[in-house]
């Protein structure tokens, strides 16, 4: 029993004398008949009425108060539970924000068998041989990532070897043809998020290196991904970023503003519609070649080209060639059709890795080769979206083309480069697809594709891929920040 309810036992007591006391003057003035005994007795009774009446209010609010007390700190408790709960969870939250820039560098340095990793001062292997390049590449719109990297490698001469790791759904016919390709999802086509999907592109990155070392890694991509950046670092590897220019207006330049805290350097090939003169302030200082491609040293006679592809040798031949932005296939049929219909031009369509399976045309249909380019001579003109390979490819053999510009790559304005070749005079651009026919029908004309010949002759554009390839091997490796 605690004190209140000894004080309240003793106030008790207290009262029951008094109502007792009372009784017994009242009974005592009833006997003696003295009405101030008996006024006083009344008064004691109501005292301890009163007193016993105050008792029983005060202990029924106490019992109120104890029994809200008691609920307050229940509250008060799951309130604290809930806090600490929503604390730990906030703490968690906040780490793995902080985390996600930073797990591809945890990733790697608590990975083990880091013994392969060796400080090198420049590319060069110190016996003379190539250096060996790990070629990296995201997975645009259409084949441009994947096909620069494989061009740099064909164009070498000499100067290194490597392999490419790509995010691109190509990678199998790009292997067909020789390449040493393999294959990695990116995250958009897996069904992870982004915090893991960097975690296992860091442990693909560094299995990469550590069955198939290398003496520099080249990104070719939009974006210069955390990992490679980090595995880079700590491998003491140079990393070159391969970037395509002639952006889009409102492409996120935050990497190009402080390209040094991603790369060692930045190598630009140059496009007909930009160069480091024309091309924004902020890219002026990468390193800039002629444009690459995958076009050949020495282009294919006609003839064996025809052959390789099981053509006729009596027919003419244009090529349509359409995925890569342009849509799912609708814009081949219809350019398919204008062909037809205009000239006696075969139309000839390459089943694209692209496209799907379900993407049919009646018309001659080749599987897809790569490089195509090497096959050029076949085609009187190419009917293509107007990216960095195929106008570029076009101006390294000659070959005249009708471009319809994608609107739906992110980056990449085929618009801009588009309006350069027309401007040039270099090409024919079709203003979407129900242009397409008058484009086609226009060089269908014999002159008129002479004219573009003529001009594209003219033009003399260089082949930068081998100067590509010496920037790669005299850059420094990645130095820390």
């Amino acid at each position: 029993m605690n004190l209140g309810s000894h004080r309240r036992a003793l106030v008790l007591a207290g009262t029951a004398l008094v109502a007792v006391a009372s009784a017994a003057v009242v009974a005592l003035a009833v006997s003696r008949d003295s009405a101030w005994l008996v006024l006083a007795g009344v008064l004691g009774l109501l005292v301890s009425v009163g007193l016993v009446a105050g008792i029983a209010s005060r202990w029924a609010v106490a019992r109120s108060e104890a029994r809200l007390r008691r609920r307050i700190g229940e509250v008060e408790a799951a309130v604290h539970e809930t806090r600490a709960k929503a604390s730990r969870h906030e703490y968690h939250q906040e780490r793995s924000l902080a985390r996600i820039e930073q797990v591809s560098r945890e990733v790697a340095a608590t990975t083990a068998g880091l013994a392969w990793f060796r400080p090198r001062e420049a590319p060069i292997p110190a016996d003379g041989t190539p250096p060996r390049v790990l070629f990296v590449t995201s997975n645009g719109g259409g084949m441009g990532h994947i096909a620069r990297c494989a061009a740099v490698l064909r164009h070498s001469q000499g100067l290194l070897t490597g392999r490419i790791l790509t995010l691109s759904t190509a990678a199998s016919t790009v292997a067909a043809a020789g390449y040493d390709v393999e294959y990695f999802p990116s995250q958009r086509a897996t069904a992870r998020g982004l915090d893991h999907w960097r975690r296992q592109f860091t442990r693909k990155l560094l299995q990469e290196l550590s069955e198939n070392p290398a003496d520099a890694i080249v990104f070719d991509g939009t974006w210069v991904f955390s990992s490679l950046t980090d595995v880079a670092e700590i491998a003491d590897l140079p990393l070159i970023w391969l970037r395509r220019g002639l952006w889009r207006e409102g492409t996120d330049l935050s990497q190009v503003t402080d390209w040094r805290e991603h790369v060692t350097s930045v190598v630009t090939p140059r496009d007909i519609a930009e160069d480091e003169s024309t091309a924004p302030e902020i890219f002026r200082e990468a390193v800039w070649t002629a444009p690459v491609s995958l076009a050949p040293s020495t282009p294919m006679p006609r003839a064996k080209a025809i052959a390789a592809l099981g053509l006729d040798p009596e027919r003419r031949y244009a090529l349509v060639q359409l995925s890569g932005g342009n849509g799912d296939g609708s814009a081949t049929a219809a350019v398919v059709d204008g062909i037809r219909r205009t000239s006696d031009l075969v139309p000839v369509v390459v089943r694209s890795p692209l496209l799907p399976e379900s993407a049919r045309y009646d018309t001659v249909t080749i599987a897809a080769q790569f490089p195509l380019v090497d096959f050029a001579a076949a085609w009187d003109f190419t009917v293509t979206g107007a990216g960095y390979n195929s106008v570029h490819e076009n101006l390294h053999t000659g070959t005249p083309g009708v471009y319809l510009p994608s609107a739906t790559t992110l980056n990449d304005d085929q618009g801009r480069r588009a309006r350069a070749v027309a401007e040039a005079q270099l090409g024919l651009v079709a203003d979407g697809v129900d242009d397409a026919a008058r484009a086609v029908a226009e060089m269908a004309a014999g002159r008129r594709a002479e004219e573009v010949r003529a001009a594209i002759r003219e033009r003399r554009v260089a082949q930068g891929a081998s100067s590509v390839a010496r920037a790669i091997v005299t850059s420094r490796p990645l130095s820390p920040h």
